[in-house]
């Protein structure tokens, strides 16, 4: 039976300013056949897992829970630095915390319709948080499920990058030919993974572009096979955040051990949960009482940009917190050595030996006016053809924006429903 259908591809990291009839005419041709938003804006930090719980749940790190890319968690004396990229950090988090996210999937809510499928070729985590109660279908080279988080027979063999994005993109098209569910999702590890190795505008970021806009083009012809079939299918392509180049790297943990805040370098009263161009600076046990002085001192370092605690920190719609501070890396004006836009110091622990590896490569985490511009594009009922929105939206009105199409409550949402914009 035909049915409201939300198909979603996110081209990881995209940056809308490479959105163009040379550099992708189908996301091009889809931008003049839906509605442009050109002022769409991610999460602090602008890092991929809390970005793709924040897609799924509608809602902040600071109502969802889960904080970044990396995320400091309490133990006696101090604080532990996780990956929540990795597959361990799921049950870590979970025993830590007595439950995953604190807001519903959109994967939950669509399962008493035609359930949810997601084909992701991003880190663990971040396929793991979207929907973190395991009530949809999950294709990933790691873990694939059906609803219920019950095992299935095939494995997926996708590394990240262009191999495993087309590998992940065939089995989204086997999904929708099949047996199309209320959401399908596809989550593309391009252009990011090429964004974050190679400098933005080179030769291999334009590679890796018109290969994510082929996946694009095809899935906007199963889309229309689909609506040819009688489904009312709302299309949206877009993107968890943008990019920025690299100017320098920086261990802020070795740093502060350096200026004599931390006893030992890899003792635990101050650990450092880098995001990239961002970082969580955490305080535990008797460091609690110079997090004023780290603050001031932070302040006087060029590497260091806006300097966020308490309040603040919810405004951002992050999880608030008297043991920590947010240190958004320095931004510069200008541009790379291909002329793109949006200059980042990026934060690591202690590691001396990345800034060689790491400069002018595409990073995002940060505050900066490019890493954390997505792209979004809306095609389908409640959707002008040709249309381009100068007002704010923000990736948390993505998950709103589906409840609508598929006539479902907008409830326990940070989000608002785009269809329902003036």
């Amino acid at each position: 039976m035909p049915h409201p259908i939300v198909v979603t591809v996110i081209c990881d990291g995209h940056r809308p300013d490479f959105v163009s009839d040379e550099t992708t005419p189908h996301m091009a041709r889809l931008k003049r056949a839906g509605t442009w938003f050109g002022n769409h804006r991610g999460i602090f930090p602008s890092a991929t897992r809390a970005s793709s719980a924040s897609i799924a749940t509608g809602s902040w790190p600071r109502s969802h829970g889960l904080r970044g890319n990396t995320v400091a968690l309490p133990m006696a004396g101090g604080h532990e630095v996780h990956d929540a990229g990795k597959p361990e950090f799921y049950d870590a988090y979970h025993d830590h915390f007595g439950r995953l996210l604190a807001r519903r999937s959109l994967a939950e809510r669509v399962a008493p319709l035609n359930g949810a499928v997601l084909c992701s070729n991003v880190s663990p985590g971040a396929a793991y948080f979207h929907d973190s109660y395991g009530h949809g279908t999950l294709l990933h080279r790691e873990l694939s499920y059906a609803p219920g988080r019950q095992p299935l027979k095939e494995t997926i063999d996708a590394p990240p990058g262009s191999i495993g994005d087309a590998l992940l993109a065939d089995h989204f098209l086997a999904v929708l030919a099949s047996n199309p569910p209320s959401t399908a999702t596809l989550w593309l590890s391009e252009p990011d993974k090429t964004m974050h190795a190679f400098p933005l505008g080179s030769p291999e970021h334009f590679l890796a572009l018109r290969a994510v806009d082929d996946h694009v083009g095809a899935v906007a012809r199963a889309v229309e096979r689909l609506q040819d079939k009688g489904h009312d299918v709302l299309f949206l392509i877009g993107s968890d955040h943008g990019h920025e180049s690299v100017t320098e790297t920086i261990p802020v943990e070795r740093r502060l051990f350096e200026a004599g805040f931390k006893t030992s370098l890899e003792s635990s009263e101050i650990v450092v949960a880098p995001q990239g161009s961002s970082a969580f600076i955490h305080f535990g046990g008797s460091s609690l009482s110079c997090r004023a002085e780290v603050a001031s001192w932070l302040s006087g370092q060029p590497w260091a940009g806006r300097i966020i605690s308490g309040e603040d920190l919810a405004e951002l719609g992050q999880i608030p917190g008297d043991d920590l501070l947010a240190v958004d890396m320095a931004k510069s004006s200008g541009s790379n050595r291909n002329g793109v836009p949006g200059l980042t110091a990026m934060a690591v622990r202690f590691s001396e030996q990345e800034d060689a590896i790491r400069r002018d490569c595409g990073m995002h985490g940060g505050l900066g006016a490019y890493e954390t511009q997505p792209t979004l594009i809306a095609v389908g009922r409640g959707f002008e053809a040709g249309a381009s929105i100068t007002k704010t939206s923000r990736i948390i009105d993505i998950a709103p924006t589906a409840l609508a199409h598929l006539d479902l409550p907008l409830d326990e949402l940070d989000g608002t429903a785009l269809q329902k914009w003036p």
